[in-house]
């Protein structure tokens, strides 16, 4: 498994699962991201204290979602059946098991193809082997208490747009999952028309950068400086990008100084979508930048 990998907000690590992978926000933290709402969509709150659900709802409702509190797992599974969520925020250990076991037990009783992401909310910080367990059971998110509340909210919103692009992209024959290399032209392509709908749809930064050599030396040089969860594609046989879904001018632009440091060599242009721009557009001026 792949050790913890610095993201671009100092402090923030993701551990990857294959390209599955599980955001983890330690003590303190305070990364925060959009406030645009996320629009209708249902959490699930599951904890045995009615303070922080109360807290948990109030945070999550003024992002746009619905949000129904359970005291423990077996309610909350058991009104799946009911009403699925597009997200499921718990504290992970209870009296008689521990965070992975409760993570099983949920898992094992929200059947289905898609079930809802995961998200920790606890006091103890997970291992190494926890997280990449957690990740095969649908984990997506972990906060570590005390946390800034704006900063658990901002997690939940990044892990339910994470897992609905998964979702689309799957749908259009394209599942993360399973790539274990670059993405082939073809790929970027289509990845690129659903990002830039997603953006348009929900007003949201898309960037790329664009590297000038597609060499599998160049592409495992930039692998090597960008998160695990940073996908590289192919724009043409030539040229070769990191593509950044909800990344400002501003966090590419940090992007492409660590990658043309890297490299040392090859041209490097960081890309941002401009408004209404498609991803046919996008992706034309990135083969010219």
């Amino acid at each position: 498994m792949s050790q913890p990998t610095s993201s671009y907000a100092h402090g923030i690590q993701s551990v990857a699962a294959g390209s599955r992978a599980v955001e983890l926000l330690p003590e303190g933290t305070n990364r925060l991201g959009t406030r645009t709402p996320i629009g209708p969509r249902v959490a699930y709150v599951i904890d045995g204290t009615p303070a922080v659900r109360t807290i948990t709802r109030t945070l999550l409702e003024v992002h746009g979602f619905t949000v129904e509190g359970f005291g423990g797992l077996d309610e909350a599974a058991a009104r799946c059946a009911e009403r699925r969520p597009d997200v499921a925020v718990m504290e992970p250990h209870d009296r008689e098991r521990d965070a992975l076991d409760v993570l099983r037990a949920w898992h094992e009783r929200v059947e289905g193809r898609d079930q809802p992401p995961v998200v920790w909310c606890t006091t103890v910080t997970p291992t190494q082997q926890h997280l990449q367990d957690g990740a095969d059971l649908g984990l997506r998110g972990v906060v570590i208490k005390p946390f800034k509340l704006e900063a658990l909210a901002a997690l939940v919103v990044r892990v339910v747009r994470t897992h609905e692009r998964e979702r689309l992209l799957r749908d259009a024959g394209l599942d993360l999952r399973a790539v274990s290399g670059p993405l082939a032209p073809p790929q970027t392509a289509a990845w690129l028309r659903i990002e830039s709908r997603l953006a348009e749809e929900h007003h949201r930064p898309l960037s790329l950068v664009a590297v000038g050599d597609a060499s599998a030396a160049t592409l495992g040089a930039v692998r090597a400086v960008i998160r695990s969860v940073d996908l590289i594609g192919l724009l043409d046989v030539r040229s070769g990008a990191v593509l950044l879904p909800d990344v400002d001018a501003a966090g590419a632009a940090v992007v492409a100084r660590r990658v043309a440091t890297a490299l040392g060599g090859a041209a490097v242009a960081a890309v941002t979508r401009l408004d209404g721009e498609t991803g046919e557009a996008l992706l034309e001026r990135a083969l010219a930048a």
